[in-house]
């Protein structure tokens, strides 16, 4: 076992097949010693917690908008829920039981797990179209000291047939907990320069108020988007990616108040982004966020050459925002919503990302020969960024000449 790296294994709960056998659902957890913890379960393969350290390598709190219980999983739609998926999508239907009612699970949801050192292997046989096709699936997790976290996964099918396999992630670098207000303050840079438009067509990022090649506040993607009527053209749509290889990050995000970056690299020709549709407004009115203030916020934050290198020792200290004035911030953006959609799981209040082959035919786009294996990667690194300026921001007029060049 690599020194700085911990994995140990615990049970999660415990669910009945149909013929009324226990099943026991296991929960695998990574530690580092730089603070990441990382817990997966054998039911769908599913991330329930990944913890980040901030700036200061103090505070590790879990990004993923994830559950903490068995019943609290089962009882989630399963669109939103951070498991493993295949490609074409399985048909199920969440059905809702009440808390002390046993919880019957089809055994095609449960993995075989296999431990070597701090490397888990999750495997599975499914069953398809009236088990007229076999598909024998692993995924394979390993966690570097480094903070950070490869995943492989291998798809075969005996009868013929491409089927692929990708983990759905729903995350907030601010925190679970930080409603859409953390959401809100990411900086984002997407690696494409094309998308799928409503219509099925590719089409040229250039040709969306929003390029998302360019590193900007999610601010201004949203802004614009609501400016031109149409979210799912800016941000509930499916890019391109331009680097389908570990050369270069699929997506990058930034959260400058507590200092996490994420970049997420695979091997996937295409990515779903998006905010979800029912990421609700703030406050009166959003402030738009140029491109050119972006680039220069982005180059007061952001250490491109230790980036995700190494973790950033702990001299890099910056004070982050006063937790008051951050839960008043916090209240302003959430006090429209139900009291009972607050709360550590706020499934409107994060970003999706989820690598992919397009699950829907492209019109104009190229013709590829499927293979019958399928081997995809994805790889999350984990680092910090640097303190913002505390130089006032950019007056009116200033805003006004950007806008106009």
């Amino acid at each position: 076992m690599p020194d700085g790296v911990v994995l140990h294994s615990s049970e999660f709960g415990v669910l009945l097949d149909n013929a009324g056998q226990n099943i026991s659902v296991q929960k695998f957890t990574w530690i580092t010693q730089a603070g990441l913890k990382l817990s997966v379960l054998n039911l769908d393969a599913a991330i329930i917690e990944l913890c980040a350290p901030d700036r200061n390598a103090r505070l590790s709190e879990n990004i993923l908008l994830g559950v903490d219980s068995l019943h609290e999983y089962l009882q989630l739609d399963p669109a939103i829920a951070c498991a493993a998926r295949f490609e074409p999508p399985l048909s199920r239907v969440a059905k809702q039981h009440s808390q002390d009612e046993p919880i019957p699970v089809d055994q095609a949801r449960v993995w075989l797990p296999f431990v070597y050192g701090t490397r888990l292997q999750l495997s599975l046989e499914q069953c398809r179209n009236n088990k007229s096709r076999l598909i024998i699936a692993t995924i394979t997790i390993t966690v570097e000291p480094s903070n950070v976290v490869r995943i492989q996964y291998r798809t075969t099918c005996a009868s013929g047939g491409l089927y692929r396999l990708a983990h759905r992630f729903l995350v907030n670098l601010a925190g679970r907990n930080a409603g859409p207000g953390g959401t809100y303050d990411h900086v984002v840079q997407l690696n494409s320069d094309s998308y799928v438009d409503r219509n099925c067509f590719l089409r040229s990022a250039s040709e969306n108020l929003a390029d998302m090649r360019i590193a900007q506040h999610l601010g201004l993607l949203l802004y614009n988007a609501r400016q031109c009527g149409n979210m799912e053209a800016a941000l509930g749509g499916i890019y391109a990616m331009n680097n389908a290889s570990h050369e270069g990050f699929a997506i990058r995000l930034i959260h400058t108040d507590s200092g996490r970056a994420m970049e997420l690299y695979c091997d996937y020709p295409w990515m779903h982004f998006s905010t979800l549709s029912e990421l609700p407004p703030g406050q009166d009115e959003l402030v738009p966020f140029y491109p050119r203030q972006g680039l220069h916020r982005l180059s007061l934050v952001f250490d491109i050459n230790r980036f995700v290198l190494n973790i950033v020792d702990a001299l890099e200290k910056g004070s982050s925002k006063d937790p008051k004035d951050q839960s008043e911030d916090n209240l302003l953006l959430n006090g429209d919503q139900n009291p009972e959609l607050q709360g550590h799981f706020m499934r409107n209040a994060g970003l999706l990302i989820h690598p992919l082959g397009c699950p829907f035919k492209i019109k104009r786009a190229p013709r590829v020969s499927p293979s019958l294996a399928f081997i995809g990667h994805t790889t999350l690194k984990f680092g910090f960024c640097k303190e913002l300026s505390k130089s006032q921001p950019p007056a009116i007029r200033e805003i006004n000449c950007i806008e106009s060049e």
